[in-house]
């Protein structure tokens, strides 16, 4: 069964090369250009994960995390969220809002990968 992931990501040569990646590791990507286009895109599509970046146009991932939370249709969904910011704070804050991983730009895809796979995992042990 091939899980599926929505990206959000406003860079678009990252979202491509992310998406590429993905694929070739037989994820079903879905894309997104900022938040407010990500959180309609989980709506219609219920993925297994998202990957979102933190600092977009429209609405950004903090915004995202809270109407996730709010959202029934939504709240069950992990979020990785995949940013430059370093600091501990931005790390705490995304993670107090309620995203279930935290990688940060740059970053080496092997490591996001085993990132995801855990996240994945640990939603089908709780079944």
């Amino acid at each position: 069964m091939n899980r599926t992931i929505l990206l959000i990501e406003d860079k678009p040569s990252l979202l491509d090369t992310l998406k590429s990646l993905l694929e070739l590791h037989q994820y079903r990507v879905i894309v997104a250009a900022n938040g407010a286009e990500g959180v309609a895109q989980a709506r219609l599509n219920q993925p297994d994960l998202v990957i979102s970046d933190i600092y977009m146009p429209v609405l950004n991932g903090y915004e995202l995390l809270e109407l996730f939370k709010q959202d029934d249709a939504l709240r069950k969904i992990p979020v990785i969220m995949l940013t430059a910011k370093t600091e501990i704070e931005e790390i705490d804050l995304a993670l107090e809002k309620g995203a279930d991983g935290y990688v940060t730009k740059p970053f080496v895809f092997k490591n996001l990968h085993a990132v995801i796979q855990k996240i994945l995992n640990k939603g089908t042990e709780e079944m």
